[in-house]
């Protein structure tokens, strides 16, 4: 059996004193190999209750800036969001909506308020850019004023050396980052890019499609997310990788597993490998059956660090757990692939 790199001891100790103080057992220990996920129902919360200015890291699904002009202001922010709600929210952006997203509750004198007057302060809120999307930032209201709920554009821009997209977070209600493939003129050596090849004859990249069968060795761009390289040893081995977004599955349950020991900020989508051995889902895969690699488009001048947490579309196991990540040339890339799961890089 191959081991992953255990996320660093201090941040478990961590997170088990604000389990226990959650009153949340269940997330103690990890649940048995092969047991009920039961638990998972009930996401671990990532709550900050903010009074004060500055910039604060959400579980590492965003950060909010805030800047209070007045000192009976304060801001929930969680990355609590109802993805039961969200899903059935219309959307008719650019792009898809990349899953899990953000809420704030904006409160004046212990009032909510939305949205929060410019003259009493101001928040942004940001998400991990990736440097193969076009990333919009929307939200929906918690309360609309009237008619239903539908998600709005903001104003986005890209910061911090585009590694970051960011947008103002006045409103009470859930933020969510949606992307759109970069389609660019071809240039340089064609394959230079694992994640995004070339068409093979110039004009635009095509980018590969989002969910990709391996029934042979190689290696494998799917949706110019993620790459896999799959080496296999024995017969009766194959592989499924898709985009995180574009399994409902995934986009219910990611933000159930918790992610408080996560260093950095996620850059989302994800990809979901399943591994399958004469046609079955397996957990586990060993270094006698086969080796496997998966790779992101690192965020330069960002430490990169690959997570994952195990999903075989029945059981899922968490928290996420960091993978020793290595980046060379652009490409941040984690060996010991082994599991059943999604995986998605984050850096800081």
């Amino acid at each position: 059996m191959k081991k992953y790199t255990q996320i660093i001891v201090v941040f478990i100790l961590v997170l088990s004193i604000a389990w226990i103080a959650r009153s949340n057992p269940v997330w103690a220990s990890q649940p048995p190999r092969g047991g009920s996920s039961s638990g998972l129902n009930s996401p671990l919360l990532t709550i900050k209750t903010i009074t004060e200015n500055g910039i604060y890291n959400i579980g590492g699904i965003c950060t909010i800036e805030v800047d209070f002009k007045a000192s009976d202001l304060k801001l929930i922010a969680d990355a609590e969001v109802p993805v039961d709600q969200s899903k059935i929210v219309p959307f008719s952006g650019e792009g898809k909506l990349l899953f899990p997203g953000c809420h704030f509750v904006h409160y004046k004198q212990d009032k909510i308020v939305s949205p929060m007057k410019t003259e009493d302060g101001s928040a942004k809120v940001c998400f991990g850019a990736s440097p193969d999307l076009l990333i919009t930032i929307y939200y929906y209201l918690d309360k609309p004023a009237s008619g239903g709920r539908v998600w709005l554009p903001l104003p986005t821009t890209l910061e911090d050396d585009e590694r970051l997209v960011c947008a103002p977070a006045l409103y009470t209600g859930v933020y969510m980052p949606a992307g759109d493939i970069k389609i660019v003129p071809q240039t340089g050596e064609t394959g230079t890019n694992p994640l995004l090849p070339p068409d093979g004859a110039g004009g635009s990249i095509v980018p590969p499609p989002p969910i990709i069968p391996i029934t042979g060795s190689g290696t494998f761009p799917v949706g110019g997310i993620c790459s896999l390289t799959a080496t296999y040893k024995i017969k009766g081995l194959s592989d499924t990788v898709e985009v995180e977004y574009s399994n409902k599955h995934l986009t219910e349950e990611t933000l159930k597993v918790p992610s408080d020991a996560v260093e950095g900020i996620f850059y989302f989508p994800g990809c979901h490998v399943l591994h399958y051995r004469d046609g079955k889902i397996k957990d586990e895969m060993t270094s006698q059956e086969g080796d496997w690699q998966i790779c992101f488009a690192a965020i330069p001048d960002k430490i990169m660090t690959i997570y994952f947490y195990q999903d075989d579309l029945t059981n899922i196991i968490g928290p996420w757990r960091a993978l020793k990540t290595t980046t060379e040339n652009g490409i941040a890339c984690a060996d010991l692939v082994d599991y059943t799961g999604v995986y998605t890089p984050a850096g800081k």
